[in-house]
């Protein structure tokens, strides 16, 4: 055991995590629980989640389509986040431009972009605890682009842009009560992420 696992720097945490039964996800999902943090696991399949339990006891998990526009009311009842990670999103579909559909190529406008918007503007409406750390993971496509993937470049851009103009809104006023910090990453390793997690609280 490594002295990162033994300080379990988010020991009495809230940790939600949206795309939470797979990939990257599943292991924030890993980490976090590691390090102390109550966590919920948030993905649209059941049977993934189930699975997740089994593996990791004492992490709750929910099954909801976050892109769903009541998602993140039912999320924040379950438990309040202190760290909020939106890491879910679909697979894009891989054609050449000229044999895109628009329902193709929008696939991830209509996930990945909706979902960030929905808890984005929730976190900003919804009263969380201070100092609340919200994450919006893109990725590298958002900035080399991504030929064959149709609108997914593009929707990751958004993200990005999302994050930022969430971050400025949720500056600290002098009347605010409860301040919340949103902080965006780009898709990366899962021990790494827990270093800027960590750093972020």
């Amino acid at each position: 055991m490594n002295e990162l696992s033994k300080a379990q720097r988010l020991r009495g945490k809230n940790v939600v995590v949206i795309g939470g039964s797979r990939g990257l996800g599943k292991s924030i999902v890993a980490a976090t629980h590691a390090e102390g943090a109550r966590v919920l696991a948030v993905a649209r399949r059941e049977q993934s989640l189930r699975q997740l339990a089994a593996e990791i006891p004492g992490v709750r998990v929910l099954a909801l389509d976050a892109a769903d526009e009541g998602a993140p009311a039912q999320v924040f009842e379950m438990l309040l986040p202190d760290i909020l990670v939106v890491c879910a999103g679909a697979l894009p579909h891989m054609a050449p431009l000229v044999e895109q559909s628009w329902e193709q190529f929008s696939r991830n406008w209509n996930s990945d972009v909706k979902m960030s918007l929905l808890f984005s503007q929730a976190a900003l409406t919804i009263p969380l605890p201070a100092g609340t750390t919200i994450m919006l993971i893109s990725s590298g496509a958002a900035l080399g682009g991504s030929s064959l993937s149709g609108g997914y470049a593009g929707a990751k851009r958004t993200q990005m842009f999302l994050a930022d103009y969430a971050q400025k809104e949720s500056a600290p006023r002098e009347e605010d009560e409860h301040p919340c910090v949103v902080v965006w990453h780009m898709r990366t390793s899962a021990l790494l992420m827990m270093e800027r997690l960590a750093t972020a609280l």
